[in-house]
């Protein structure tokens, strides 16, 4: 059952996501925000609490405009998972209350309805499942009603989960879990006939996977200890022989079968399955109560020496496990079995994925099996490893600050350095001037341009020869007239034509150029304007930049350390309250070992009694 419920939980968080935007089977598309994209590439890394910063982060600079609504499901579910169930219920509801499609808010509540059952939030998973409506797929649907016999059931309502369950018809392994959560309904609610005939089905059922044989072996087992508390030792034994022997329930089976032959008054025969317990682990429960089983089916048998030895075998196995159990308590108190547990299961996930799955090779831990697959202690493991990374987390931002104020000393270093330097050539250069001349250059090309002033865009040499011609038609002016004076006239007005002519000719191309290398030098003189003007703004604003960076950073150190206060408060509390659990566990065995050794200890003593008064 676990397994499946894994399969279907695991990604849940991504899945809401997309659920408020994709129908049940659209075909994945691509991120339209970067930042977005970045915060998937950490939660499906699982790496939720870097995904979690990012997001924020991202959020912060509005940088999920196109990713809104996906971000904010994603964050309320990646809230839930580390136990922010204020925060994440508030953007559920602002979130799923204006999703537009019914099929998309049905799918939502029925996925946070999910995460608040494994959470152990059960009212809040039930008025999720009472929002959904009639949208929702009919693979999620067979779920939908096995969740809410589930809730029902754990919260401890099983006439309710039974009227939920009972007119449910499907023929998927769901429906089996259905059955046999039905079954067990019906025998809490003492209507053990009906219990009888639906358990008995899921106990004969043809099992297909690993799964669904422990589940037909539960069934078994609870309808053979319902017989056995009816007095129907004959049925029970049947029930409790159908589940297999290597199997994770056999021992409870094999006691069961034991006590089903001896209300048959067959004692032999219940020896066998006890004597079959006698040699496995202690710490097992059915074990130990097999172990008072033995001798006092051998006393019925008329066994009294046999009897009076498996009592001593007993007690001495108990008292052996007393000891073991002292020692056990002792570690848990000293911090060596989350200590354990955490080193067995080293893997980066956090929040309601991690599982513990793999349990240390400790002599206390085969004690705490049932409890170590507690909800309860479960929850409480997953808090302590999560207040342990932020503590983490914590002390490596501790540690960073040195190294930003190192970072912060070396840029006012460097800047006192080039201060002279750039103070320098910023007095060297006067750029106000440079622009004047700029602007005094555009206006005489305009003028140029305007009155097409065709000398306006000689070169020295063209310039000089004009006016070397007008100089010399001046002197000539001045001379009397003559033949010569006349053919030096003639001269001058050719040669002055000529070159206004060329310059004339030439005008078009020129003035082209020239308003060209002006648009050049007004780009040119703009850009080293603005540089001027940056440079002269990071002079003023850089010790501006450094003292608020100094600010913010001695603003950080308080507040790191204060938080670290805290998580190392609530670090104590949570390790307090875990230990608290697995002593009250270890407490509770030792207390039932105490039981069946003074229980042992008063047979064996009434079996010597009864030996002093016979004889002589």
């Amino acid at each position: 059952m676990y397994r499946l419920f894994r399969k279907s939980i695991l990604g849940m968080t991504a899945a809401l996501a997309l659920a408020v935007v994709a129908p049940a089977h659209a075909e994945p598309g691509p991120v339209e925000d970067l930042h977005y994209g970045e915060v998937l590439f950490y939660f499906y890394s699982e790496d939720y609490f870097s995904a979690i910063v990012h997001l924020l982060a991202a959020d912060e600079s509005q940088r999920l405009s196109r990713s809104e609504t996906e971000s904010q499901v994603l964050l309320g579910g990646l809230y839930l998972s580390y136990g922010l169930h204020d925060e994440a219920d508030r953007i559920f509801h602002s979130v799923l209350d204006e999703a537009a499609d019914p099929g998309v808010r049905d799918r939502a509540w029925f996925f946070l309805a999910k995460i608040w059952y494994q959470r152990g939030y059960l009212d809040e998973a039930l008025a999720a499942l009472d929002r959904i409506g009639n949208e929702l797929p009919g693979e999620f649907e067979q779920e939908r009603h096995m969740l809410g016999a589930q809730v029902l059931m754990r919260a401890g309502r099983y006439e309710e989960a039974l009227a939920r369950l009972q007119d449910w018809d499907d023929k998927s392994d769901w429906s089996e879990f259905a059955r046999y959560n039905i079954g067990v309904a019906l025998a809490r609610s003492g209507r053990g006939d009906e219990a009888q005939d639906i358990l008995g089905r899921v106990g004969r059922m043809r099992a297909r996977n690993d799964e669904m044989l422990a589940l037909r072996d539960k069934a078994n087992l609870a309808l053979g200890y319902m017989l056995l508390q009816q007095e129907q030792p004959g049925l029970a034994k049947e029930a409790l022989q159908r589940v297999r022997l290597e199997g994770p329930f056999s021992n409870s089976a094999l006691l069961g079968v034991g006590w089903a032959d001896s209300a048959e008054g067959d004692f032999q025969r219940a020896l066998v399955p006890w004597m079959e317990l006698r040699d496995r682990s202690v710490a097992e429960p059915a074990v130990q109560e097999s172990l008072l089983a033995i001798p006092y089916a051998m006393g019925k048998l008329d066994a009294g020496t046999q009897s009076a030895r498996h009592y001593q075998f007993a007690i001495d196995a108990f008292s052996e496990e007393m000891g073991y159990l002292d020692v056990a308590i002792d570690r848990v108190r000293n911090g060596l079995l989350i200590e354990d547990l955490l080193a067995a299961n080293e893997d980066d996930r956090r929040g309601w994925f991690w599982q513990l799955e793999t349990l240390p090779d400790k002599r206390e831990v085969r004690y705490l099996h049932h409890m170590l697959a507690n909800h309860e202690f479960q929850e409480a493991l997953k808090n302590y490893r999560d207040l342990e990374f932020l503590a983490t987390n914590l002390s490596n931002w501790s540690e960073s600050i040195s190294a930003f104020e190192d970072m912060l000393a070396t840029r006012r270093e460097a800047y006192a350095e080039r201060l002279p330097r750039i103070e320098e050539a910023l007095d060297d250069v006067d750029i106000e001037a440079i622009d004047a001349a700029r602007l005094e250059l555009e206006g005489e090309v305009a003028r140029v341009t305007d009155q097409r002033d065709v000398l306006g865009l000689a070169d020295g040499g063209e310039l000089r020869q004009w006016q070397e011609l007008d100089a010399a038609a001046r002197r000539l002016e001045l001379l009397p007239d003559s033949p010569d004076v006349k053919a030096l006239r003639d001269k001058q007005r050719i040669l002055a034509g000529h070159l206004y002519w060329q310059l004339n000719h030439q005008y078009p191309a020129r003035s082209w150029e020239t308003r060209k290398s002006v648009r050049s030098l007004n780009r040119i003189v703009r850009q080293a304007m603005q540089r001027h003007h940056r440079v002269q703004a990071a002079r003023e604003a850089v010790p501006q930049q450094l003292a608020e960076f100094e600010g913010r950073i001695a603003a950080i150190s308080p507040r790191i350390d204060a938080l670290r206060g805290r998580l190392a408060a609530l670090l104590d509390a949570e390790q307090e309250h875990v230990e608290m659990l697995a002593v009250r566990e270890l407490s509770l065995q030792q207390n039932r070992l105490q039981t069946y050794l003074v229980q042992a200890r008063f047979a064996l003593a009434a079996i010597y009694d009864r030996y002093a008064e016979v004889s002589p």
